[in-house]
């Protein structure tokens, strides 16, 4: 049986992506506005957080930020959501699931919470999505990289039922673990 991708499940959809709802947290489509955008753009000037995502070089315009969100809605194999704080309807990060070069193919989640850490909505937007692959997109398996000194985000996955099957450098010689969930692993609360 050939394996499932998000770009047969974006390509069947029209690229239409669904909003899921949680306890505290809602997945939706990236807002085309220019107060999101200057949201993130507040987010990925952080120091702090531009470290856990290995970007600390990176400066983003408002217009790049716009144009990265736009290539990824286009892109069949991207499934970009908004994180929206249930209670106020505010965003406060994001989160992708997208076939992946680097994993040959493999579905790889990644998120980025640019408010509001450390207030379980990074777990629950996970739960969220990974629930989402498994059961309607028919994903067996999800992949990612994970700085090692990212504790919260290494805790977070393993929380999730992830395990570490290898490590990695990047081109900055900063070490990474490579992480494999399987559905049968998944850890829903």
């Amino acid at each position: 049986m050939k394996k499932k991708t998000i770009e047969q499940y974006n390509k069947k959809h029209k690229n239409e992506l669904p909003i899921l709802t949680g306890e505290n947290v809602s997945l939706v489509p990236i807002p085309d506005s220019d107060e999101f955008y200057g949201l993130y753009h507040k987010w990925l000037s952080n120091q702090e957080l531009k470290f856990k995502l290995g970007e600390e070089d990176m400066e983003y315009t408002l217009n790049e930020i716009k144009e990265m969100h736009d290539e990824w809605k286009r892109d069949f194999k991207n499934m970009t959501f908004c994180i929206l704080n249930e209670e106020t309807k505010e965003p406060i990060g994001d989160i992708n699931l997208f076939d992946s070069e680097e994993f040959k193919g493999m579905p790889e989640i990644s998120i980025m919470i640019g408010e509001h850490s450390k207030k379980g909505f990074g777990t629950q937007a996970s739960r969220l999505l990974i629930d989402f692959a498994f059961k309607k997109i028919g994903l067996s398996e999800i992949y990612l990289t994970v700085y090692k000194d990212n504790i919260p985000a290494v805790g977070l996955y393993k929380k999730l039922g992830f395990k570490t099957y290898g490590e990695i450098k990047d081109e900055d010689n900063r070490e990474e673990y490579l992480m494999k969930l399987v559905k049968k692993d998944f850890k829903t609360s």
